[in-house]
């Protein structure tokens, strides 16, 4: 679970410094005082969309980190270890650090990892719901993934299997559609490869051949200034007087006493090898100074073959291996196009065998799915009678795309709700208010989290759009799924607010000419009052607090 959450400099939160505990956490706070912001700190901390606008105003950085224990997480150690990130295997510390200019620095564990690593393992940990994601459930392709996550151990292997197809069936048609267009067309791309083969062939460029040009370019047209320093400096070391003469006078006169002394002779012998390698290298310098000559031909040559480079540059590539991996592209592809009517015949058999392997396949995912979705909508009626819908039956309607092999199988699908008895099914779009849609979500990701074991649930205000004895059912349904899991809840319902096993309220502040938001743990004594607030009687109506706390007695009597 999430014990610890620390944000430092996200919009108005200065730095907060909040231990969670097991069961249901409530979140409350007036409008605007900071509670979202909270849950968008959590959400930098699960690898969600870094935004530089989150950082507070004139801060240069924003910090998010998460704590949490995975002693009873074998999954997550064993992510861990395959990432080779150290563990004791009890505490798992994820953090997000966001500068202004956009970049974030990712670490678990004290380690930078990419911010894909922190997905791998934070999919796992934590599921957050947001306030208005109930009205994804009115898209009916988000319902086909709804299925396929509930019982993505089965459905998934299959459906990457139809994709893994699908993608090479692709590549078949792209070769298919590509080479054997019109013959006009064909013909007219056989002329654009041939000429920019062509092009580049003439051109007979070397890999390393720039930067060779570019440095002998460059010697010619500062000719003058070497020579001039190679002609010193061959004068320094060659000429009478000069360092390898004095040198060779001073390995004559150490050699004279070489022999009285091992020093002496250590000495001299090191001179030596220093006399030959200086003598070799004057010599090197001074028929440098005599072969260098300034060649207009040369440079007009030179500075031509690079207008040719570039010129390709422009056309084909950004380098000469850029070019040179166009040019065997274009070539590829040239035989493709003039190739035999054998190698049609072959990527047709293939297309065709990559078809029947597709329909297979596709067969197997329609009846995984099938599966997934008759178990899915029986579990979540169960949850939707508890929320209050007694007679709501919900349905997966399958279709069947029947054309040319695409991605995720051939599956479409929809789901289907009666919310009263007698009525018939029918599209969610055209029969669920925003209080039932809630409902549905909220017993669809029940039923998709108790089966994938994520142990941490956020939801942030999706008790939007109800109220009475159904914002009862839901606070009821919320202290259940918290008997299994750690669920943080964001609401402004006293109904469902009453079932908290902790509860903290966030508010705004001023401080030194600074509106910053708290947090702060309510004790038995205070959660009545805050209930109270939330009915919008305030505090001060001891008929609002009365009830407030007889809502939190009667909370508290329930079995679950």
């Amino acid at each position: 679970m999430l014990f610890r959450l620390i944000i430092e400099n996200v919009a108005l939160i200065d730095r907060l410094d909040i231990e969670l505990g097991r069961g249901l956490t409530i979140l409350t706070g007036e409008t605007g005082a900071g509670k979202s912001i909270i849950i968008d700190g959590l959400n930098l901390v699960l690898g969600g969309r870094g935004n530089r606008e989150l950082i507070s105003f004139g801060k240069q950085k924003c910090l998010a980190e998460g704590f949490f224990d995975i002693s009873d997480l074998p999954e997550i150690i064993e992510t861990l270890d395959d990432m080779e990130i150290d563990h004791d295997g009890g505490e798992l510390v994820v953090s997000r650090e966001l500068n202004i200019s956009g970049k974030s620095i990712s670490r678990v564990n004290g380690t930078v990892v990419p911010l894909s690593s922190i997905k791998r393992i934070t999919d796992k940990l934590c599921d957050i719901h947001g306030q208005h994601e109930h009205q994804s459930l009115l898209d009916e392709s988000n319902h086909l993934p709804v299925v396929d996550r509930y019982r993505e151990e089965t459905v998934c292997p299959i459906l990457s299997e139809v994709n893994s197809i699908y993608s090479e069936y692709s590549e078949v048609m792209k070769k298919l559609n590509s080479g054997f267009l019109s013959e006009a067309e064909r013909e007219r791309r056989i002329d654009i490869l041939k000429y920019q083969v062509g092009e580049i062939e003439k051109a007979g460029l070397a890999e390393d051949e720039e930067d060779r040009i570019k440095e002998e370019l460059n010697v010619l047209t500062n000719a003058e200034k070497i020579a001039e320093n190679l002609t010193d400096a061959s004068s320094l070391l060659n000429n009478e007087g000069g360092a390898v003469t004095k040198l060779k006078k001073a390995v004559d006169d150490i050699g004279r006493i070489a022999d009285l002394s091992s020093h002496y002779g250590e000495v001299h012998s090191r001179l030596s090898d220093l006399y030959y390698e200086i003598e070799d290298a004057a010599y090197s310098v001074r028929d440098m100074s005599f072969d260098l000559e300034f060649d207009q031909r040369r440079v007009d040559e030179l500075e031509s073959r690079l207008d040719v480079i570039d010129t390709l540059k422009h056309k084909y590539g950004s380098s000469i291996p850029e070019i040179l991996a166009f040019k065997k592209n274009a070539e590829n592809e040239l035989d493709s196009l003039t190739g035999d009517a054998d190698h049609r015949r072959k990527l047709i058999e293939k297309r065709d065998e990559l078809t029947n392997k597709y329909d297979e396949a596709s067969a197997r995912l329609t009846s995984a799915r099938r599966a997934s979705a008759k178990e899915l909508c029986s579990l979540a009626e169960e949850q939707l009678r508890s929320l209050g819908m007694k007679k709501a039956k919900l349905e997966a309607e399958f279709g069947h795309y029947s054309g040319d092999p695409r991605e995720n199988g051939r599956d479409e699908l929809r789901l289907l709700l009666s919310a009263n008895e007698g009525e018939p099914l029918k599209p969610l779009s055209k029969v669920a208010s925003g209080g039932e849609l809630s409902r549905i979500m909220l017993a669809l990701k029940t039923v998709i989290n108790d089966a994938d074991g994520i142990p941490t649930l956020v939801f942030d205000e999706i008790d939007s759009g109800i109220s009475g004895t159904t914002a009862y059912t839901v606070g009821i349904r919320m202290k259940h799924i918290a008997s299994k899991h750690q669920v943080l809840c964001v609401t402004h319902l006293p109904q469902i607010a009453a079932y908290a096993d902790s509860h903290f309220v966030v508010s705004k502040q001023e401080t030194g000419g600074k509106t910053l938001t708290g947090i702060r743990k309510l004790n038995d004594e205070e959660r009545p009052y805050e209930l109270a607030r939330i009915m919008g009687a305030g505090s001060e109506s001891c008929a609002a607090v009365d009830h407030a706390k007889e809502l939190i007695e009667k909370a508290s009597k329930e079995s679950f």
